[in-house]
């Protein structure tokens, strides 16, 4: 029977306060940015800002949902040969609570928050363009953050699934880019986390 890495006990309260610190700060961060930049662009370029915000949201959603359900041992045997990014993805496996936190919960809910934000400047873009739509902004508003949500909540559902089905793909994907980062750039992301676990072999 396979084990799945062992977790360390984490403070529920202590994470909390310090996710939602991070929240707000990330949040103010890309929001007002990416309002500003979807305000001063032209219409499509602005609906591009808009798609790409909920693609960010539901693309790490998806590496939280595989990081949670994942196990180590096809990353151990992949490590083994040597295969690149397996080590960086075994990292994640072994820290799935707080990248499962930190991509869904953190990164997740902010791109849902600013998606809403990039949907008002597409409105706002639009009646630039055509000011007679000005008594429908109400309306053209309420639609576009409506659209964000489902296209949010459709993306989502979708990638759960998949991320279910194939969180091996998935983190090794993730850990190639981890691997890449640390090579090429020296961002190394739980270098703690491995000295400890090698530690203990």
């Amino acid at each position: 029977m396979s084990r799945s890495p062992r977790r360390r006990q984490v403070n529920p309260l202590a994470r909390g306060i310090l996710f939602g610190i991070l929240g707000f700060f990330l949040a103010l961060l890309v929001s007002f940015p990416s309002r500003e930049a979807a305000e001063r662009l032209d219409i499509l370029g602005a609906a591009l800002i808009l798609v790409f915000i909920v693609a960010l949201g539901v693309l790490f959603d998806m590496i939280g949902v595989a990081a949670a359900s994942a196990r180590e041992e096809p990353f151990n045997a992949m490590a083994a040969r040597r295969v690149r990014g397996a080590r960086h993805a075994l990292d994640l496996v072994h820290n799935a609570d707080t990248v499962a936190a930190v991509c869904a919960d953190v990164v997740g809910d902010i791109a849902g928050t600013v998606s809403g934000a990039a949907a008002a400047a597409v409105v706002f873009r639009v009646i630039a363009v055509a000011p007679q739509l000005s008594p429908l902004r109400t309306v053209a508003d309420a639609g576009v953050v409506a659209l964000a949500a489902a296209l949010t909540v459709g993306g989502k559902a979708a990638c759960k699934i998949y991320a279910l089905r194939s969180w091996t793909q998935i983190l090794l994907v993730v850990g190639k880019v981890l691997w890449w980062l640390d090579r090429y750039l020296h961002l190394r992301f739980f270098a703690a986390t491995r000295r400890r676990r090698e530690r203990r072999r």
